[in-house]
């Protein structure tokens, strides 16, 4: 078996993930005894051939409820804490075969990822899917205890619990990635790092999807935003199009909502994240090697650096602003306190993390391919005070 790409998880699958057949097998010689007569002979001969149509029937009933009931929440992704800390949701994936097509659904579970089941009308085949769950899922949020925002790398849903998932806003094709603020109320979407994607940011109300405003103007490329906790701010970074400038790079931005007060903040920075409290924004910059982890005000200061080299990818802020999650250059989850500076080693991560502060800001909820070949998954609860990590599910 191959190992496959992200975007194709459902080319193969470890076999046990798979619901086996069930059926019934007529066994049990006939005696050549019992035959001593061209009638009985008969006899025998079509209730063998009943004997073999009841098996085979029985085998396609049994093969027919193994595909009826096969979960689509088997494997896991984009793993989401809800507001209380009791739930998970999370993109599973019944990955496919011949005889059982692919089939993706946003999935609700515990907190220690039992008991999963498919939210209703978030079921996906490739014939029919109204959110884009099979090659293009990119982000997952249980923002208020009945409502969920998923991204599908192209537009933005609302998901009620129980209900049926409606678009957020009428301007597909612009939020591969957005932020959220802390009430739930706001979200800010345009798109990741990536070379000519000029356009605005975009502020939206929820539920209602009614643009706030536009950020940034069409001249160049403005990214990663990150909206304030309080939704009247986003900050993000910009550079030009055109990457034959010498040197393409704007910085970290910020402006409010609407649009208005479009002011720079650092002329070197990428991929900001603003705290919980609001009065700091987290962002990396961008020596040869891996990313220092920075902080700065949001009014314009001079910046402190909170991790000098090695940083691979940041996860975010804990809920109560204290610590940061990150990956570094050695692919281990560390978290930093950043008022003490305090580092703590949590888990060896592998291919494609993501990770989830609980909303007590005591744990992460981690999701990562393993080394094992052919596993598509292995989700861990860490508690961030260095207690030994939880396995959850695997392959």
């Amino acid at each position: 078996m191959t190992q496959p790409s992200p975007g194709d998880l459902h080319s193969e699958v470890s076999p046990h993930l798979e619901l086996g057949r069930s059926g019934f097998a007529a066994t049990g010689p006939v005696s050549r005894a019992l035959v001593p007569t061209t009638t009985v002979g008969r006899t025998m001969r079509r209730l063998a051939l009943i004997l073999v149509v009841i098996a085979v029937v029985s085998a396609a009933a049994g093969s027919g409820a193994a595909q009826s009931t096969a979960s689509p929440c088997a494997t896991i992704d984009l793993p989401t804490w809800s507001p209380d800390g009791q739930q998970i949701a999370y993109v599973g994936t019944r990955a496919g075969r011949r005889t059982h097509p692919i089939l993706r659904a946003i999935c609700v579970a515990n907190a220690d990822g039992t008991n999963a089941e498919p939210l209703p009308n978030t079921t996906c085949t490739r014939q029919s899917c109204r959110l884009d769950l099979i090659d293009y899922h990119t982000q997952l949020f249980w923002v208020k205890p009945t409502l969920l925002l998923y991204g599908d790398n192209f537009r933005i849903f609302k998901i009620p619990v129980g209900g049926k998932p409606q678009y957020l806003g009428r301007q597909p094709g612009s939020f591969e990635h957005f932020s959220i603020d802390r009430a739930a109320d706001r979200v800010a979407a345009g798109f990741t790092d990536c070379a000519q994607c000029a356009g605005p940011v975009t502020t939206l109300g929820v539920p209602s999807g009614q643009r706030a405003g536009r950020l940034g103007g069409t001249k160049v490329d403005n990214v990663m935003p990150s909206i304030s906790p309080d939704g009247t701010r986003v900050a993000f970074d910009r550079h030009y199009t055109d990457v034959s400038h010498r040197s393409p790079a704007l910085g970290i931005w910020t402006a409010r909502a609407d649009g208005s007060h479009l002011r720079r903040l650092e002329r070197v920075g990428a991929a900001p994240l603003w705290s919980p409290g609001g009065d700091r924004i987290a962002y990396r910059a961008k020596p040869p090697a891996y990313s220092a982890l920075l902080l700065v005000s949001p009014g314009g200061s001079k910046s402190t650096t909170l991790v000098p080299r090695g940083v691979r990818a940041v996860f975010g802020w804990s809920p109560n602003g204290e610590k940061l999650a990150y990956e570094d250059s050695k692919n281990r989850l560390r978290v930093i306190d950043v008022q003490t500076g305090k580092v703590r080693n949590l888990l060896q991560l592998h291919f494609a993390p993501s990770a989830a502060w609980s909303p007590d800001s005591q744990q992460l909820l981690v999701n990562m391919w393993p080394k094992r070949h052919g596993c598509f998954y292995a989700m861990w609860r860490v508690p961030v005070d260095g207690s030994r990590p939880q396995l959850l599910r695997h392959c």
